[in-house]
C-alpha cells in the first residue's frame, strides 16, 4: 500500500545505530552545495540498480551490483549491465594474464527486485567478456523509472559517484575524483581510477545522472562508459 510504502521511505531516512548498513558519502560537508540537488539524482538512479547472486548446485557462488541499460515496454523486459564475476567461480590475482579464470555461464543467477516482498526473479546470461569483465543480463520485470544514458565525456580530477547494493539491498554511495592512473600493477589498460572504494558491478555517474561508466575491481577501479559503448554495440552488430 502507499501508506506502507511512505513509511519505509520515512523509516529509510532516520539515524540508525544498525553498523552493519553502510553510510552515505551524502554527509560530507564537500558536497553540502549539490547536496539537494544530487539527491534527487542519486534517488532517480538508485530505482534502476538492483542486487544479483550466482548459484551453482544451490550453493552462493558471487554477488554483485548491476543496472538497467535498456527496458522493452512490450515484453517487459529489461537489459541489465553487471560485472562478469558474477558468473566466476575461481580468480586469479588482478596483476596477472595467467588465463586461469574459471566462469560457470549456465549459473544460476538471481535478481533481488526492489518491491515491498523483496522479491526475486531470474536473470538470463546473454552476453559476457572475460577481459574486459562485463556481462550482460535479462531480466523481466516491471518498471517505472527512468534509463540514464551514457556519457564520454569525462575529465581528470571530475567528481563522481558510485551507487551499488550490499547484499541487504541497502543502496551503497561514495563519493570520489577521476584519476587517469596508468595500469602500473593492476596490467588492465581499459581502466579508469577513482578516490573511492566501490560497488562491484555498480554505476559510476556524474552528478547529473550521466552514466561515465560500471565499478569494477581491482579497488578503486572502474571501465569508462566508451569501453562499455563499444562492446555493447560489438555485440549488436555480431549476435
Amino acid at each position: 500500500s502507499n501508506a506502507s510504502t511512505v513509511q519505509k521511505e520515512l523509516q529509510q531516512q532516520l539515524a540508525t545505530l544498525d553498523m552493519s548498513i553502510c553510510g552515505s558519502c551524502m554527509a560530507n560537508a564537500n558536497l553540502q552545495s549539490v547536496r539537494e540537488s544530487t539527491t534527487k539524482t542519486i534517488l532517480q538512479a538508485a530505482k534502476v540498480i538492483f542486487s544479483f547472486s550466482s548459484y551453482v548446485d544451490g550453493k552462493l557462488m558471487a554477488r554483485s551490483s548491476g543496472f538497467l541499460i535498456d527496458w522493452d515496454e512490450g515484453s517487459k523486459e529489461g537489459t541489465v549491465l553487471t560485472s562478469a564475476r558474477i558468473i566466476c567461480s575461481k580468480y586469479t590475482a588482478l596483476t596477472q594474464w595467467s588465463g586461469t579464470d574459471e566462469y560457470v555461464p549456465d549459473a544460476e543467477i538471481i535478481a533481488h527486485l526492489l518491491d515491498e516482498d523483496e522479491t526475486t526473479v531470474p536473470a538470463i546470461l546473454f552476453r559476457y567478456d572475460k577481459h574486459i569483465n562485463i556481462a550482460v543480463l535479462k531480466v523481466n520485470l516491471d518498471l517505472c523509472a527512468k534509463i540514464p544514458r551514457f556519457s564520454s565525456d569525462i575529465n581528470y580530477g571530475q567528481e563522481i559517484l558510485v551507487l551499488g547494493r550490499d547484499e541487504r539491498l541497502n543502496m551503497t554511495i561514495a563519493h570520489g575524483c577521476v584519476n587517469f592512473m596508468g595500469p602500473t600493477t593492476y596490467e588492465r589498460h581499459h581502466y579508469l581510477f577513482t578516490g573511492c572504494e566501490p560497488s562491484i558491478g555498480g554505476m559510476v555517474i556524474d552528478f547529473d545522472g550521466h552514466v561515465l561508466g560500471m565499478a569494477n575491481f581491482p579497488g578503486t577501479a572502474y571501465i569508462p562508459s566508451s569501453i562499455v559503448l563499444k562492446c555493447l554495440d560489438m555485440w549488436k552488430k555480431f549476435q
